[in-house]
């Protein structure tokens, strides 16, 4: 998820305006091409010889990938002896028709429920590994007046996505709100309601409107609902059963896994050179800003390593742990997805 700068004095007829000039990046979303890591992209993108390795974004180029560009950009893919072929995502770019077709080798995908829904639905598909250990929705309210907890909740007007509500009403049952108190209002994934004092909080993501926030000024408190007993991972890697059964696919997979690991460890550790890279290869073409991604690559980082949850511990990042896999199931069947511990498995992780 990437998301659309705000300009200071955040009136919400102001952001809105400066907000159409974003118009642009989105649409660059569906058409970037394939952003080759070595290589070029000639040949069965899909194919499981010479080492060609293909892989689709959920979105467009962002801090969000920040690992796997680093990955590209030091070798490291190289290194494993895979010729990479990235591509990007968009609005209205899918990326699991891509997978389950066998038109590309893996796939990351925002949330954990798209998989399990095409699962649901006859798909043979298995998520091999979770890019954020912790969710990084929130609720986001403003410094000055903060929501620290679920209670306080109660008795406030709140800004709520379409796509976020059956989510954020399950949230807030689980953690004793008495929803009648609470007065819901329907917004987009801008931050304008908010920074107007419109609402005393909003739905959104750590990473996103925090970020756009701050950059102008605008402090903002965060509750994450991982911390409040409603996580589940994102990001996550995953594959067709028929990579997993094919041994040469099933070995670009776990090379392919091992690299974007290396990438995600490199850019934690220097999380400068990363936003560099970022900006470097994609930000002229799709107008990102380093301020941007660097401040959205800091944020997102404890929820890579699962930081306030226990993470991955010994086992490295992208590991899913039972706990974590039973508290996505659990979370992903109190909003009703249908799934079980059969649509993970570490196995390209050394598990």
């Amino acid at each position: 998820m990437t998301h659309i700068p705000t300009p200071s004095g955040l009136g919400r007829r102001s952001f809105l305006r400066y907000a159409g000039q974003g118009a642009a990046v989105v649409a660059a979303g569906s058409a970037v091409p394939w952003l080759s890591a070595c290589g070029t992209s000639d040949g069965d993108g899909a194919g499981s010889k010479g080492g060609r390795f293909s892989v689709k974004l959920a979105w467009i180029p962002n801090a969000e990938y920040a690992g796997i560009f680093v990955g590209a950009e030091d070798g490291l893919f190289t290194k494993q002896g895979l010729n990479v072929d990235i591509l990007p995502g968009g609005p209205n770019s899918s990326v699991v028709p891509m997978v389950t077709t066998n038109r590309v080798n893996l796939g990351v995908e925002a949330i954990p429920e798209n998989v399990a829904t095409a699962v649901a639905r006859g798909a043979k598909l298995k998520i091999v590994g979770a890019g954020l250990q912790k969710s990084p929705e929130s609720w986001i309210s403003l410094a000055d007046r903060p929501v620290k907890t679920p209670k306080e909740i109660e008795g406030k007007k709140l800004g709520i996505t379409l796509a976020g509500k059956n989510t954020a009403l399950v949230f807030m049952k689980r953690n004793g709100v008495d929803v009648s108190k609470v007065k819901l209002v329907p917004i987009q994934f801008d931050p304008a309601p908010l920074a107007a004092r419109e609402v005393d909080a909003i739905w959104g993501f750590a990473s996103n409107q925090p970020v756009s926030l701050a950059l102008r000024g605008v402090k903002t408190h965060v509750m994450p609902l991982a911390d409040f007993g409603f996580n589940r991972m994102q990001s996550v890697f995953f594959v067709s059963q028929k990579t997993l059964d094919d041994p040469a696919a099933r070995e670009n997979a776990r090379k392919f896994m091992a690299a974007a690991r290396q990438g995600w460890e490199a850019a934690l550790r220097d999380q400068k050179h990363a936003a560099d890279v970022i900006i470097k290869k994609y930000g002229a073409k799709l107008g990102l800003k380093p301020d941007e991604q660097a401040k959205s690559l800091a944020a997102i980082a404890p929820f890579v390593s699962g930081t306030g949850t226990g993470g991955a511990g010994s086992k490295g990042l992208f590991w899913m742990s039972d706990a974590l896999v039973q508290e996505t199931i659990t979370s992903l069947t109190s909003i009703g997805i249908k799934l079980d511990k059969s649509l993970f498995t570490n196995e390209l992780l050394g598990g």
